[in-house]
């Protein structure tokens, strides 16, 4: 991949820098990808492939404070779709379509809220549920509903803890060793057939932290809180899929956001979890990005 592809910058309106990636065909159908929570442009190295071959333009970019984007005080939810539009338009991209995965989830929510005239498709891949649902961590591994619970309302644990977790997935062998351990058996599967998944996740997660965890601890903060916006106020058609085994945003999200999105439609993956569902099923969900 070349670096200069992988390290893009525009400038914003306010001064703030937003960082993205590009991968795949320069000339395909413009999509967007935003990434899980703890990571970076980089993680859009794991659909490279899949890009280039369905013939995408897929753009990754930096939340604010993460990675090469410039940290914004006090962002609400409702921001990402400004940074969005500024960077589609720079691009000189009219319309395109997005997705996300886990925590960019609510961002794909808040861009189809904000701005669905620019969308064609959207998709959430085991996407974090809104703070209104309820039995929202039944089925969720421990420490991630630890982190979910200190975001709420002990920020200086939740802090700590962050920092831990960026230690640990900055450690691709370490990382590798544990995930293994803790993670279902579909992830496990696939880290086996593919060991690069975890050398691009920790790649990324390295990168989101390069100037400390403020984004990160204020993205959590921005997940527990109200989001500025009711989801079943999305009138826009979507798609989801969740994963059966998926420990860290469980099947139970989906089947919520199915219910209270007007126009969605859910796509239980049988053998699922939380990496295995967007790596395994990268190709469909592009097909219906791209779809008329």
């Amino acid at each position: 991949m070349q670096t200069e592809k992988m390290n893009q910058t525009i400038q914003l309106s306010d001064g703030r820098t937003l960082g993205y990636a590009a991968f795949g065909d320069e000339h395909g159908e413009p999509v967007f990808y935003f990434t899980g929570g703890n990571s970076s442009r980089f993680e859009g190295e794991w659909f490279e492939q899949a890009a280039t071959k369905k013939k995408i333009r897929l753009i990754v970019p930096d939340r604010p404070g993460f990675g090469i984007s410039t940290f914004q005080p006090n962002r609400q939810l409702l921001d990402w779709p400004n940074d969005v539009l500024a960077l589609a338009n720079a691009l000189s991209i009219d319309s395109f379509s997005i997705f996300g995965l886990s925590g960019g989830g609510p961002h794909v929510l808040a861009t189809l809220y904000q701005m669905p005239q620019r969308i064609k498709k959207a998709a959430v891949i085991s996407g974090t549920a809104s703070p209104d649902m309820a039995d929202k961590f039944k089925g969720m591994w421990p420490p991630v509903k630890l982190i979910f619970a200190t975001a709420k309302s002990m920020p200086f644990i939740n802090r700590f803890l962050l920092k831990q977790m960026a230690s640990f997935y900055s450690n691709e062998e370490q990382m590798l060793k544990r995930m293994k351990q803790a993670l279902p058996l579909p992830d496990v599967e696939l880290i086996d057939q593919n060991p690069d998944i975890i050398r691009i996740f920790a790649k990324a997660s390295k990168e989101s932290h390069r100037n400390g965890i403020e984004g990160d601890a204020w993205e959590w903060h921005l997940y527990v809180n109200d989001w500025g916006f009711k989801v079943s106020d999305i009138q826009r058609e979507i798609r989801l899929w969740y994963g059966r085994y998926d420990q860290q945003v469980p099947i139970g999200m989906g089947r919520y956001f199915a219910q209270v999105l007007p126009n969605a439609s859910l796509i239980e993956v049988e053998n699922g979890g939380h990496f295995s569902t967007i790596n395994n099923y990268i190709e469909d969900i592009f097909d219906y990005l791209t779809s008329k």
